[in-house]
Order: C-alpha cells, then sequence, then structure tokens
C-alpha cells in the first residue's frame, strides 16, 4: 500500500563545491538502487545498485523516461509522478519489480527534490531489494517445519525401517520356495519392489529429520557431474535424451563432500530426466558465480561456482515456483516431496545456494551455488 509523507522544509541545503563528488561516491557505495529524475521524469542518474538490480548500465537509461524504463513495473512510474505532481514523499511496502525475466521483490520509496524557486524539480526514488529477506523469512519457515517434524520423522522411520526389512526377507524367502510358480514370483516381485521404495522413503526421511554434517573437502565438480551422467546413462538412452555439457575444466575446485554431492545431482538429474518427454536435451553448464543478487544470498565471503541443469520439459507452474524446496511438496503423481527440499538442505549444509527457475527458451533450471576450495 502507498503512502504519502509531507516535506519537512521545501528548500535543499547549499552544497560546498566538492559535494556533488562526494554524494555520487555516497550514492555508488549504496546498497540500495537510487534513481534520480527531473521534472519530465526522465533519469538523471542510475547508481551502481540500480545497474546490478536492473541488469541495465546507467549510459542506457540516463534522460530515458522512467515509466519507460520500468514499462514492466507501472507502479514504479505511477509514483514517481505522482510525487513530482504532489510534492509529498511516497512509499510501497513491497512491490514486485520485473526486470530480466525476473521478479524480485522490492520495497519502494520516493521524495521530491526542491529546487531553490520553491518548485518540485524531479524526484529521488530508492529501491530495496527485499530478495534476501524473503529467502531468510523461507528458510526460516522451512526449518521450523522441519525441527517441528524432526524428531517425529526420525523417530518414525527407525520403528518402520526394522519390520521392513522383515517383510522383505520373508517375501525372499516365499519367491525362492514357489521358484516354480510364476504367479507367486510376480507377486513377490511386487512386494519386494514396493518395500525396496518404502526403504528409500525411509531414508529419506531420516536424512530431512537429520541430515549428516558433510566432510568438506576440495574437490572437482566436473568429475562428479560426469560421473552422475554415467550412472544415468540407461535412462538417458532410454528416453532418447541428450547430454550437452557446457563446462570449463579450468575452473576451480569446490570445496564440499563428495557423496553428498552426487546424491545432490543425481537427485537433481533425475529430475530433469523425469521432467521431459522423449528426445529432450539435458543441458549441464558450469561457470564463475557473477550474479550480484546471488553472492548477496551466499554465506560468508568468497567466490563461488555454480552448476546450471536446465531440461526441455514444460517447466515450473508458476504457482509452485516458490514451493519446490518445501518438503513434502511434490507434483509427481509418486513423488515423496522430499528430494528438492533435501538437496536444499545439503547445499545450504555446504555454504551454497540452490534455486529454480524457468526457462525463457521453455523448460526449467536449477542452479546450484558452491563456495570454492579455498
Amino acid at each position: 500500500m502507498f503512502q504519502s509523507r509531507r516535506r519537512k522544509s521545501r528548500h535543499a541545503p547549499q552544497l560546498a563545491p566538492s559535494a556533488p563528488a562526494l554524494l555520487e561516491n555516497v550514492l555508488a557505495s549504496l546498497e540500495d538502487a537510487v534513481i534520480l529524475t527531473d521534472t519530465d521524469d526522465r533519469i538523471t542518474l542510475f547508481n551502481q545498485a540500480a545497474e546490478e538490480l536492473t541488469g541495465l548500465p546507467e549510459v542506457q537509461v540516463v534522460q530515458r523516461p522512467c515509466v519507460e524504463v520500468f514499462a514492466a513495473t507501472p507502479a514504479i512510474g505511477a509514483m514517481v509522478e505522482r510525487t513530482r505532481t504532489v510534492g509529498q514523499s511516497q512509499s510501497c511496502g513491497e512491490e514486485t519489480l520485473n526486470v530480466m525475466h525476473r521478479r524480485v521483490p522490492v520495497r519502494l520509496s520516493c521524495s521530491p527534490i526542491w529546487g531553490s524557486t520553491d518548485r518540485v524539480q524531479g524526484a529521488a526514488l530508492v529501491i530495496q531489494d527485499l530478495s534476501y529477506q524473503k529467502k531468510l523469512e523461507d528458510e526460516s519457515r522451512r526449518n521450523e517445519t522441519l525441527a517441528r517434524l524432526g524428531g517425529l520423522v526420525a523417530g518414525l522411520a527407525h520403528e518402520v525401517k526394522n519390520p521392513l526389512g522383515g517383510i522383505k526377507g520373508a517375501a525372499q524367502l516365499l519367491a525362492r520356495r514357489f521358484a516354480d510358480q510364476a504367479d507367486v514370483g510376480e507377486y513377490t516381485g511386487v512386494m519386494i519392489r514396493e518395500i525396496d521404495r518404502l526403504s528409500r522413503l525411509v531414508e529419506q526421511l531420516l536424512t530431512l529429520g537429520a541430515p549428516p554434517t558433510p566432510d568438506p573437502l576440495p574437490l572437482n565438480v566436473h568429475k562428479i557431474i560426469h560421473e552422475v551422467l554415467a550412472l544415468m546413462a540407461t535412462e538417458l538412452h532410454a528416453k532418447h535424451i541428450s547430454a550437452r555439457l557446457q563446462i570449463d575444466p579450468s575452473l576451480p575446485e569446490v570445496r564440499g563432500d563428495e557423496a553428498q554431492l552426487t546424491h545432490v545431482f543425481l537427485n537433481l538429474v533425475k529430475n530433469a530426466l523425469e521432467a521431459m518427454p522423449e528426445h529432450g536435451t539435458l543441458t549441464i553448464t558450469t561457470r564463475m558465480e557473477t550474479d550480484f543478487h546471488i553472492l548477496r544470498w551466499a554465506r560468508g565471503s568468497g567466490k563461488f561456482l555454480r552448476v546450471e541443469i536446465a531440461d526441455t520439459g514444460p517447466g515450473f507452474p508458476d504457482a509452485d515456483l516458490q514451493r519446490v524446496f518445501e518438503p513434502f511438496f511434490t507434483t509427481k503423481p509418486r513423488g515423496s516431496g522430499l528430494g528438492l527440499s533435501i538437496c536444499e538442505r545439503v547445499v545450504a549444509g555446504h555454504g551454497g545456494g540452490i534455486r529454480a527457475e524457468n526457462r525463457r527458451s521453455g523448460g526449467a533450471v536449477v542452479t546450484v551455488t558452491l563456495p570454492l576450495g579455498s
């Protein structure tokens, strides 16, 4: 909801000769996007944070109408015009900024710029990126849910695990005793397969309730990717899925637990494979992480490597994109809704991040960001 605030004074203070340069340096160092406009609502200043938030360089937006630059987010142009017209500060608790095919939650505030003639000379727009705050809120909600379920899930999983072993053993004995009866073999085969499926689910529940502590060591992420593709070769061939690698072998090693990261990438490749019809394409890309927003999200400091796993399936429904990492949320008929939740917990335990998006060209892409090994 927009709010208006009356000005305290119409007269701007007189600046010292060196003040413009100092002001420019201050604006450049701010983490929030700051955009100044003139009496025609044309942009006159676009600080570095604004460039990073929108993906637009200052030279491409200066002297362009604000409403044109932010055409995909009409609320911004309307706020700037209203601020200039009424001479009062405006604010908006939360708005969605649509830039570069991304939807970014932001907080908007806009104040009039008064000239020495007691007239509004333009507006100062501040856009605060709420992505990191939203990410922390989502993580907090999921962690609270997992904390409540953790003890119950672990206890239940242990209670279920032992009987499953006994049932499987009995089914195997029946299969051997009546090996000459085809129908018995068929039924026991179904039993054993379903018991194995339940056992895998129990293991996932145990991992979700109490994820193992990683043993991070420097490792080559490309080696893990090749091993995962080798494990999935039969499934890829059966669906006529082609795997395309866009990797740079010269990239530095990441720091992680090889077994846990293998599980993560194996799960992501399986998900991508299941999402695609026959004759699809699986694309795996590795490169250094340069996205300003992602680096702000990352825990600690340093450099990060990103791994993108993209498919040519239908993509995620827009309503599901914000929920794909929630425990027990799934769109698969027989899915448990635990795979991506476990992946997120494992990657977070490595000090990295994971996110899911739809590709502009179609299909989905899941990106894993991991800290470098040194």
